[in-house]
């Protein structure tokens, strides 16, 4: 998303955009697809000449299920913040000085980077099977004991009376 940064006066400049996140850069970070990426928000110039973002950014990760592996939709919301004191030197390849213009795609897929979760899933606990061929989920309530100790499970008992 490349911005003016000529368009930005005293008042600021309003932004209520669609954003189109290339599918490369965000396959990278194991989300199957990105939706509905909406930006809204200001950009200021302060006294300093600081540029200021003061942005919301929505939208859906397509990911895997960390139980089943099947796609969900997972929302997420951002809030964008950020002072950038000498744009040549922050924003280095993404401002072009010639056109005093700003690609903020960067800064944006910096801020969504941050919410993709580290699992999530759509599955309740009701539909995950418990057990398998060769398998079962252990729980804290269930404990089995091994038949070759279960006389040592009786003196433990034995023991506490």
């Amino acid at each position: 998303m490349i911005i003016d940064l000529s368009k930005i006066h005293n008042f600021g400049l309003e932004i209520n955009n669609s954003v189109d996140i290339s599918d490369n850069i965000y396959k990278s970070a194991n989300i199957i697809d990105l939706k509905n990426v909406h930006i809204e928000g200001t950009i200021n110039y302060d006294y300093d000449n600081n540029l200021i973002f003061n942005l919301q950014c929505t939208g859906i990760f397509i990911l895997q299920d960390a139980i089943n592996l099947e796609p969900i939709e997972y929302p997420f919301t951002c809030a964008i913040t950020d002072e950038i004191t000498n744009i040549s030197e922050y924003c280095g390849d993404f401002y072009e000085k010639s056109k005093n213009t700003l690609d903020i795609s960067e800064i944006l897929w910096e801020n969504i980077v941050l919410e993709i979760p580290i699992s999530a899933t759509n599955a309740s606990s009701d539909d995950l099977t418990h057990s398998g061929n060769g398998w079962e989920l252990a729980g804290e309530n269930k404990q089995k004991i091994d038949p070759r100790l279960a006389k040592l499970q009786e003196l433990l008992v034995e023991g506490k009376e």
